[in-house]
């Protein structure tokens, strides 16, 4: 049998090593899924009669050995005479890109396998190691966020749509929430997904609570660190929640099982909760109003309104005997414009969130909850203004905490120095104390928890890594960019040819005779011998280089458009970005998806495409 370890770094690959080569350098991205290895494994090293005969993949070889096959042949060396050393780079390059493309062939090639997964293990993990997320510390993030927990708050407005006011501790108006009914949502799902999506959209308003502010928290900060697909969307699997919450799995006979349907349950309509949330706040920056002069609506000078997360495809575990859908795994989402600039850019403000906040029973630790959400946003302001020993007003924290009306003053002040307690015992915070000595005596006179208790006040400091994080500007980002325009090829791949036989080599194209003689130089040239051979033998393809000449009238059309992008070696978001249109339009268009012609982004993009064509000329 061949040995790896046989085949030097640059020598010339001919179509049963460049197989082998492909296997051995990327399944060190796969080394946690032992079924997908072993199936490669065996597609890697057999030669069917099909494929010694036409030195191309046979059909019997699975979608996703075929597709990341197709990634190096057809789009990162496309026409290219391919070395081990060639494979490596790529690998080390654009590990999360090749995970983004091939997520979706493993659903459907290993389904009881994936449905379980998520691809945000390794962002889990770390959290759970280091005790703590990043997260928004804009107040009006936070305000968005405690929304979700005030089903309450929601009252049948003019239009019939449930909706509040986001209100900040002032009493003043920062903007609007509305909850939007199922037909809002636009999901292109299958009948039966479409049906459980819908159903758990219709829990909506019974499922606002810490638990939801816990996913808003949790979704926000995925959507910072994780890859996302070329239309911005990163997926959410129930197994991220819940293995952040510390929840345990089923048992059976002393064997660890899965975690049960109804906590998955449980997750996913919060989720559904959120994307039936739309929000509106003031143009540019938020206007504030207070309620007290609030006469009539007219007075809002709101945007218009966006749902807050955007839901894209889902993923459903379906019965292995039945074929029935038995529940939805995972998503894909992304906030939206009204969140985004909360979460990237320069004036994005982040601080750490304690995991305990996702640990605390939303049931019977609400105000533990809330309380470590206000002192995480507090602490990373009075880090910045340098006043952590500001002492806090027992009614401010009474507020935030929202304790039940029911307790009466004894009561509350009890729950709250227990939680107080409770935080510190869980290093949530570093300690607190009254600042001054309780006149006990004046504790049960008439009066005295509104005029004397809730106007003492209290210090709170944070624990030593929350001051040393706070003081550092955190800019948090995926280890490993996501290359959108590699993605986008191969979309445009699978879209156009279904990846046939003839997308991978000429039949008459044949490297056998020259691998084992053939090494690329340091420069990666192909000797001009070879080159010959392989510019003869390849298929004409429509990626040839255009030439934007002064003689020539320029139109328009996507295959012009990717070649001026190609040309400037720009992105779809970037050109997107610089057009003035949005990423997904773009991004249709190139894939001649556009169902209506749009004559103003024609002429964006024309214009844009000219004005490059001019400077190219001019240097």
């Amino acid at each position: 049998m061949l040995r790896y370890q046989d085949i030097h770094d640059r020598m010339i690959l001919n179509y049963e090593f460049l197989k082998i080569s492909i296997f051995e350098e990327t399944k060190i991205l796969f080394e946690d899924r032992p079924y997908i290895l072993d199936k490669w494994k065996q597609e890697a090293y057999r030669m069917t009669e099909e494929e010694v005969k036409n030195q191309v993949p046979g059909f019997t070889m699975g979608p996703s050995f075929r597709a990341l096959f197709s990634l190096f042949t057809q789009t990162l060396y496309f026409e290219k005479l391919i070395t081990k050393e060639m494979i490596k780079k790529a690998v080390d390059s654009y590990q999360d890109t090749i995970k983004v493309i091939l997520a979706g062939h493993f659903i459907h090639e290993f389904p009881m396998d994936e449905i379980k997964r998520s691809a945000n293990e390794e962002k889990i993990s770390e959290a759970l190691s280091r005790n703590y997320i990043y997260s928004s510390m804009d107040i009006d993030y936070h305000l968005m966020r405690d929304i979700v927990t005030k089903k309450k708050d929601f009252k049948k407005g003019e239009a019939g749509l449930l909706a509040t006011e986001i209100i900040d501790n002032r009493g003043h108006v920062r903007g609007l929430a509305e909850i939007r009914p199922p037909e809002s949502q636009k999901a292109e799902l299958a009948s039966d997904q479409q049906e459980m999506w819908l159903e758990l959209i219709e829990s909506t308003i019974n499922s606002l609570d810490e638990m939801t502010a816990d996913l808003f928290d949790l979704i926000t900060y995925l959507w910072m660190v994780s890859p996302k697909s070329i239309d911005g969307y990163i997926e959410f699997h129930s197994n991220d929640a819940l293995q952040l919450r510390n929840l345990k799995k089923r048992t059976a006979q002393g064997r660890e099982l899965d975690f049960r349907e109804e906590d998955r349950f449980n997750i996913m309509k919060r989720v559904a909760a959120l994307s039936s949330i739309w929000i509106s706040l003031g143009n540019q920056q938020v206007k504030v109003i207070n309620t007290q002069d609030i006469q009539d609506n007219e007075l809002y000078e709101f945007k218009d309104f966006q749902r807050m997360f955007e839901i894209g495809k889902i993923r459903v575990a379906y019965d292995k005997k039945t074929g029935e859908a038995k529940g939805i795994y995972a998503v894909q989402v992304k906030p939206s414009p009204v969140l985004t600039p909360y979460l990237e850019g320069p004036n994005r403000t982040l601080g750490l969130l304690d995991l305990k906040v996702f640990q605390y029973s939303h049931y019977t630790q609400r105000e533990h909850k809330r309380l470590t959400r206000y002192l995480n946003l507090q602490w990373k302001i009075r880090t910045i203004r340098r006043s952590l020993h500001q002492p806090f007003k027992v009614s401010t924290l009474l507020k935030t905490m929202d304790i039940s009306s029911r307790y009466n003053g004894v009561q509350k002040r009890d729950k709250f120095e227990n939680v107080l307690d409770e935080l510190q015992k869980d290093s949530v915070i570093s300690s607190w104390s009254y600042t001054e000595e309780i006149d006990e005596e004046q504790v049960g006179k008439k009066g005295w928890f509104q005029g004397y208790w809730t106007k003492l006040n209290v210090l709170i400091l944070p624990t030593d890594i929350v001051i040393k994080e706070n003081q550092k500007k955190m800019m948090i980002a995926s280890n490993h960019l996501v290359n959108e325009e590699i993605i986008e090829r191969m979309n445009q791949i699978s879209h156009e040819n279904s990846i046939s036989e003839d997308l991978f080599f000429s039949q008459d194209f044949s490297l056998n005779e020259l691998a084992p003689t053939l090494e690329i130089e340091d420069s990666f040239k192909v000797p001009s011998q070879v080159t010959s051979v392989a510019t003869r033998s390849l298929p004409k393809t429509e990626q040839q280089a255009f030439h934007f000449g002064p003689e020539k009238d320029l139109a328009l059309s996507p295959e012009t458009m990717r070649e001026m992008m190609d040309s400037q070696n720009m992105s779809i978001r970037q050109t997107a970005e610089e057009i003035g249109i949005s990423h997904s339009t773009l991004s249709r268009y190139l894939r001649k998806e556009n169902k209506r012609q749009n004559n103003k982004n024609d002429e964006k993009m024309l214009n844009w495409i000219q004005e490059k064509s001019k400077r190219q000329n001019s240097n």
